[in-house]
């Protein structure tokens, strides 16, 4: 029986001794502070190192990586060769995998320190490469600041004589391409075991040319090859304001693109030009007669670039004639514009771009229209007088004539209704004829006073004031 009672407690005791023996190993195995033998991190052996030590020397490491230098270079005589450090070209590390397994290593019960120590002892603890784009991006710009401040010039489309399409090529400058650069960085940027040596990285800058937004090849694929119609008007050299005012409306379409399906609106050019440059005073009409007013001579241009469009095939969305006939173009090839009431309106129905040119002298404005040319199309204009209206007898009161005596105030003019077709021609056979438009001019009344009983007073007031031919009267600015 003694036999027996003892051999448990002999095992008890040996078991309880072995138990002690392994965690006083596991308790001493987890409490050191040093790195096992064959962990590694970021490439450098660290084996044997205690983490004081470790902690003390990374930070130098990181330090002495932050400072190290790059040297760039680049075959291009216009970009000098730069020595730059790595942490000035935003190139940084991420310590976190490595401080997550000091804190494994260092932090929690000797038993959870021993596990993470085994676990570790053959660790190659890395240490990510990040750049910082917007900082690399800085630091390159201000870097190579005079490569910077080159900017790509645009292609230009220009005209030769006998106006003559011709091209500008535009001209590119170099820039360097960060993005690849961050790339490099990132794939030879040095390593914390890897610090033997102090002499510079060697690093080719990646170069591209950065062109502008309109290129020789982007003018050329608008079509446009030479000019497709032409208008001249005249206009008497006196009479600064009207000069002025067709020179200004003019500008202000000059160069003006259409694309294919684009629709040109006169009223935005009349803001425009109001805004940028100003109407002047210059005759006007109103409700059928010429007053004193402001913009006078705006109708002259879209009746120039209106005829240049008729002559080119383009589509016309929108035109009225004036009230009463100008002198500057035929009846029927003439079109007004008054804000909110008249506009004019045409659309680039081809398949190729249309730019407008305009020439402004003291006595005349020319519209030149450029596009895809079809030498073998021609367009022909003709407008016929169908209908003369006879002016109309007005006459207004004068008390003071004698009952039954007339005197003449001012004789009437007559007024016309026009046809104006339009004729397509190919190879000089008449493809097609369509009637573009039928106008009417009203008469002028021939006025008289009298003293009668149905004689009026004229009223030179109208309700609603039309102006034509400009922006706004003298009376109701």
């Amino acid at each position: 029986m003694t036999r027996s009672f003892r051999n448990p407690i002999l095992y008890f005791s040996v078991a309880l001794g072995v138990f002690v023996t392994c965690g006083t190993a596991l308790y001493l195995y987890g409490s050191q502070s040093t790195f096992s033998k064959n962990v590694t991190i970021a490439g450098w052996r660290v084996g044997g190192m205690s983490y004081a030590a470790f902690q003390s020397e990374s930070e130098q490491r990181l330090k002495r990586l932050a400072a190290f230098p790059v040297l760039l270079h680049t075959s291009y005589p216009e970009i000098t060769a730069k020595e730059l450090p790595l942490g000035q070209l935003g190139i940084s590390y991420d310590k976190g995998p490595l401080t997550q397994s000091l804190q494994q290593l260092t932090n929690g019960s000797p038993f959870a320190r021993a596990k993470a120590r085994w676990t570790l002892r053959n660790a190659n603890i890395p240490m990510n490469v990040s750049v910082d784009p917007t900082q690399l991006t800085t630091t390159i710009k201000n870097t190579w600041k005079e490569l910077y401040t080159k900017q790509p010039i645009a292609a230009k489309r220009i005209l030769q004589s006998q106006d003559q399409v011709a091209y500008e090529p535009e001209q590119n400058v170099l820039r360097i391409d960060t993005v690849h650069l961050q790339e490099q960085l990132q794939s030879i940027a040095p390593s914390m075991g890897t610090l033997t040596h102090t002499a510079p990285l060697g690093l080719s800058l990646p170069v591209y040319e950065l062109s502008p937004s309109v290129t020789m090849a982007t003018l050329k694929g608008q079509g446009i090859d030479g000019k497709i119609s032409e208008f001249t008007t005249s206009f008497p050299p006196s009479g600064e304001g009207r000069v002025h005012n067709i020179r200004a409306t003019a500008t202000s379409i000059q160069d003006y693109l259409m694309a294919p399906g684009d629709t040109f609106d006169y009223s935005k050019i009349i803001a425009q030009t109001e805004a940028k440059f100003g109407y002047k005073e210059a005759p006007v009409i109103l409700n059928g007669s010429l007053v004193p007013g402001i913009g006078g001579g705006i109708c002259q241009v879209s009746t120039t670039l209106y005829n240049a469009v008729l002559r080119s095939g383009l589509e016309i969305v929108e035109r009225r004639n004036h009230s009463l006939p100008v002198s500057y173009a035929p009846l029927g090839q003439d079109a007004t514009f008054a804000s909110g009431y008249i506009n004019f309106k045409f659309r680039n129905n081809t398949t190729s771009y249309v730019w407008i040119r305009t020439i402004t002298t003291d006595s005349k404005v020319t519209v030149k229209l450029f596009g895809h040319q079809t030498p073998t199309v021609t367009y022909d204009v003709d407008s016929n007088i169908v209908e003369t209206i006879q002016p109309p007898i007005k006459y207004v009161n004068n008390p003071s004539l004698r009952p039954g005596l007339e005197r003449p105030i001012s004789i009437g003019k007559v007024g016309y209704k026009v046809e104006t077709y339009r004729t397509k021609r190919e190879n000089g056979t008449i493809v097609s004829r369509e009637l573009i438009s039928k106008d009417q001019y009203s008469p002028v009344p021939t006025v008289i006073a009298a003293n009668r009983k149905d004689s009026q007073t004229e009223n030179t007031t109208p309700n609603k004031p039309m102006v034509e031919d400009g922006v706004s009267t003298l009376a109701v600015q």
